[in-house]
């Protein structure tokens, strides 16, 4: 506890203040979607994002047709804290992971129920072993009508660790959207890019250090990815459809990056597709996948509650990003960052201006959270 737990709520509803009119960038409201989550796409190997420009040569030339969102954080370090902060705007605990928890993640409310309430046509893909972390009561709970995982795909296509690879992923999802039922909500998961790295390619960049593996790693997963969005381009679909590419999380591949570093939660968010009325446009408002949710929705016209997000296209929400790690969390905004370890009970990173007043709401922030979980 920080604070009085109605001081602390006021804060956070100041926070993430649901007023303002957002700018509209769908020329439809009821597109198909489709979103793709990226397995450890971190900003640092995106050019356009500041990082090695080498890396993500189609993910790169895809940002010229979308809408990059450039101050965007992962929720937290797994893949397992990422989807209920993409799915159903809820943030990632430190310590905790919510959709270990069926009875608790159950009660979140989640962009994919409404979304099939709303006549979508709802499938969840992933290449991989869906009983992780109780993934799979998580992905059913959710209500998607389809779940493809790694039993749907030919033993001989597996890799050695994960499930198929990406490219192979891609290929079967390709080919079983040369038909479909629109509108349709896809949530497409990769995996190649997680260590140990291992891909079905010759390396393109020397060298047997992790980092030059998981570079070559997001190389082939780039490769698989832009293969298959040039030829969801040509189909009949394409017109009505909104993509949007998330990360899951960043990738700590040597241990003088800091655990809580900000480039170690900096990810990038994309959206491209014929839905899109507004393109090579940027967005450099600070969010996170917790805003996925209300974002989207207030695109369709759709009404939702997610008390932890903003709408990152609204005139009117604030400017900033939390995360957490094992041991604390980060709060960013414009002009500030503070990073506070629980365990020191005390700042490790405070800097800009004010950072004062970011520490009170990263705590606040925190707090009304972890007394939301505590009560689901």
């Amino acid at each position: 506890e920080f604070t009085d737990l109605s001081s602390a709520t006021t804060l956070v509803d100041n926070l993430t203040v649901k007023n303002g009119i957002p700018e509209q960038v769908l020329n439809s409201n009821r597109p198909n979607i489709l979103i793709l989550v990226l397995e450890s796409f971190s900003s640092y190997l995106i050019g356009p994002l500041g990082g090695d420009s080498l890396v993500t040569p189609h993910f790169n030339r895809y940002i010229k047709e979308g809408i990059l969102f450039s101050n965007f954080y992962a929720s937290g370090t797994r893949t397992d804290k990422a989807i209920p902060a993409i799915l159903n705007g809820y943030p990632a605990q430190p310590a905790q992971s919510i959709i270990k928890e069926p009875k608790k993640s159950q009660s979140l409310p989640s962009l994919i129920k409404i979304l099939i309430d709303k006549g979508y046509n709802s499938a969840f893909w992933y290449g991989g072993e869906i009983n992780f972390a109780n993934f799979n009561s998580f992905v059913i709970g959710s209500g998607f009508r389809d779940i493809i995982t790694k039993n749907n795909f030919a033993p001989a296509d597996y890799n050695s660790k994960w499930g198929v690879h990406d490219h192979v992923l891609f290929k079967v999802l390709a080919d079983s959207m040369r038909i479909v039922n629109e509108p349709f909500l896809k949530v497409v998961l990769t995996l190649s890019s997680h260590e140990p790295f291992d891909v079905p390619m010759e390396p393109v960049f020397a060298g047997k250090d992790n980092m030059t593996k998981y570079k070559n790693s997001v190389y082939y997963a780039d490769k698989s990815l832009g293969s298959f969005l040039d030829w969801a381009k040509e189909t009949d679909w394409w017109g009505n459809t909104l993509v949007i590419m998330v990360a899951d999380h960043c990738c700590r591949v040597s241990s003088d990056m800091l655990i809580y570093s900000q480039d170690l939660f900096k990810i990038p968010m994309l959206w491209i597709g014929g839905a899109l009325l507004k393109k090579g446009i940027t967005i450099e408002k600070l969010g996170g996948q917790v805003d996925i949710p209300i974002t989207l929705l207030n695109q369709l016209g759709i009404s939702g509650s997610f008390p932890f997000g903003k709408d990152l296209l609204s005139d009117k929400s604030n400017s900033f990003a939390f995360y957490t790690y094992n041991e604390g969390f980060g709060f960013i905004t414009d002009s500030s960052a503070v990073i506070y370890d629980q365990k020191l009970r005390k700042p490790v990173l405070k800097e800009g201006k004010d950072p004062d007043s970011g520490e009170k709401n990263g705590k606040a922030y925190l707090q009304v959270l972890f007394n939301d979980y505590l009560k689901r």
